[in-house]
């Protein structure tokens, strides 16, 4: 009888600190919008021929005389192949460590875009083919268990993050930047 009595009291004090929030009206109020004004249609707007400035907008002739006439330029023969010379400096200077930005263990360093971590080894591999068939530089790296699908390397992260942004618009995947890390024979 005791707890029916405290439990009624619990009941009756929320009852009073409760209801006069919700009878006094205060908590009902309507929000008030505002009209947007009315934008008359393109149709109902006249144009007086006084309204309408001259805007000192010049008419051009066809025969004015500041038209260039246009000659088809004589196609001249095709470049030389380079020498085999030249060919040997720019692979040497394409292998050349300086010309790209080294890291602490003077490996040059390079950006990728891993595209996915896959348990199955023909999961991954499929995903390699596909992105190979694409025309990118796609390839597979082991790690643990696991399988990594990998795009690049890229020289700069910025053009790894436009050759994110290409992979993503092609195969619908938001790949990850990570860094290139050289494999150790």
């Amino acid at each position: 009888m005791k707890h029916r009595i405290v439990g009624s009291l619990i009941l009756l004090s929320l009852a009073v600190i409760i209801l006069p929030f919700w009878l006094d009206g205060a908590g009902l109020q309507e929000y008030k919008t505002m009209q947007q004004p009315l934008i008359p249609k393109a149709s109902e707007l006249s144009l007086d021929a006084a309204s309408v400035a001259d805007n000192g907008i010049k008419k051009l002739d066809p025969s004015d005389s500041d038209i260039l006439q246009l000659s088809p330029i004589p196609v001249t023969d095709k470049p030389s192949i380079k020498s085999k010379e030249t060919q040997q400096a720019v692979k040497q200077a394409k292998l050349d460590p300086s010309n790209g930005v080294l890291n602490g263990q003077g490996l040059p360093e390079g950006w990728v875009v891993q595209l996915g971590n896959f348990g199955n080894r023909a999961n991954a591999a499929r995903l390699r083919d596909k992105v190979i068939k694409a025309g990118f530089a796609g390839y597979m790296v082991p790690n643990g268990d696991l399988f990594k699908v990998l795009v690049g390397p890229e020289l700069t992260r910025i053009k790894a993050e436009v050759l994110q942004e290409k992979l993503k618009s092609k195969f619908k995947m938001a790949g990850m930047v990570t860094l290139y890390e050289i494999e150790k024979p």
